[in-house]
């Protein structure tokens, strides 16, 4: 779940539907995008208490990293309180997934941040599958010629409103390249989610706001053992 824009157009009562869409579906592990309020800190405490209110009843709990929009509404307390409410905040780290081979690469912002690609993989073994979680998309063929076997990101909105033939109209800086769905960025498959909200204007067109479930199939070797170079595989 990305792009929550809690704000004047997206209040706390649409973010608990879109977190109620998300525990509907019993996932494993929650990751956020980034984005998470729009205008003023002031919507950090009820948001921050949403997005972590389910957190204990996740298996693996719930990661998170920020946008451009979180450093303008002062990230430092939003990771606090992220942090309060059981969500751990990556910028440019890596983490393990308990009890499995799988490594998640938090990146951070590239807009009003200084991400570092090649410092977060240096923190993962060589032959680990790794996800990235960047909330800008277009970094994607960087994060692949790192090994990454996918990579969730945001921002783009989808472009917010898409025209027949045309398709979206616009995109923001960093989202321009990897709009919208799923791509192939240098043989790494990269999805980037609508988000939950909207940012100036406060609108979509066949355009719709998305919580995404993704599921991941690591192959087992003969032996029954999963390996530890596994690709991705199933839905998004």
């Amino acid at each position: 779940m990305t792009d929550t824009h809690v704000g004047p157009t997206v209040g706390i009562a649409d973010l608990d539907r879109a977190m109620q869409l998300v525990m509907d579906e019993a996932p494993d592990l929650l990751l956020l995008g980034g984005d998470y309020v729009s205008e003023s800190p002031r919507y950090l405490p009820e948001t921050a208490h949403v997005l972590g209110s389910s957190t204990g009843d996740l298996p693996l709990g719930a990661l998170a990293v920020f946008g451009n929009h979180d450093y303008s509404n002062d990230a430092p307390r939003m990771e606090r309180l992220l942090a309060g409410h059981g969500v751990r905040v990556l910028r440019n780290e890596a983490v393990r997934v308990p009890g499995s081979p799988l490594w998640i690469a938090g990146i951070d912002d590239a807009m009003l941040s200084v991400p570092d690609v090649a410092g977060t993989f240096a923190q993962t073994p060589t032959d680990a599958p790794v996800v990235a979680l960047w909330h800008e998309p277009d970094g994607a063929d960087e994060v692949a010629r790192h090994g990454a076997v996918l990579q969730l990101s945001g921002h783009s909105h989808g472009g917010q409103v898409r025209l027949p033939v045309i398709g979206h109209v616009a995109a923001p800086s960093g989202g321009r390249r990897y709009v919208s769905g799923l791509y192939n960025a240098s043989g790494m498959p990269v999805y980037t989610s609508h988000g939950v909200g909207a940012y100036r204007p406060p609108l979509r067109y066949r355009c719709a706001p998305e919580v995404t479930l993704i599921s991941l199939h690591l192959p087992q070797d003969p032996r029954g053992e999963q390996p530890h170079n596994a690709q991705p595989g199933g839905n998004a």
